[in-house]
């Protein structure tokens, strides 16, 4: 039978996991949190924030101009939308949060938002956002797996 929409809707699908911060962070190391992942909206707005908004704009003589923002703090943020206590409840309740998280250890932070978002399944989109790969190898990869 196939699912309907309040099937969909009622599914639990966003899981909660125990992470534990590797020896190689200082002040940090050992110490365990709990992370979720990301649901769709919040990938979307990563996604954003690693993108921004790009434009293109045709000019004469078939000349286009593209422009884009690069837009940085998404670490303390996509930390601020998944780090939580056991039951699901966000740690961090507001942008001040995010604001003190920018505060902390680079490295840590860096950490965690790697892990949320490996966890998430965005590995790959990250690496398109960061540059690493480009759209399209990222999508001859999805094809070839």
């Amino acid at each position: 039978m196939s699912l309907t929409f309040d099937d969909i809707v009622a599914l639990p699908d966003i899981t909660i996991k125990e992470i534990t911060v590797p020896d190689t962070i200082p002040v940090w190391a050992s110490k365990k949190l709990f992370i979720k992942q990301l649901n769709r909206g919040q990938q979307d707005a990563y996604l954003k924030r690693q993108f921004a908004d790009t434009r293109m704009k045709q000019l004469e003589k078939k000349q286009q101009e593209i422009s884009s923002l690069n837009i940085y703090g998404h670490d303390a943020w996509i930390c601020a939308m998944s780090m939580c206590d056991e039951n699901g409840n966000l740690l961090v309740k507001d942008e001040k949060g995010i604001e003190a998280l920018n505060k902390k250890s680079g490295e840590a932070i860096g950490w965690i938002a790697e892990q949320v978002i490996e966890f998430s399944g965005m590995k790959e989109d990250a690496r398109v956002a960061k540059g690493q790969i480009t759209p399209e190898e990222k999508l001859a990869e999805d094809v070839k797996n």
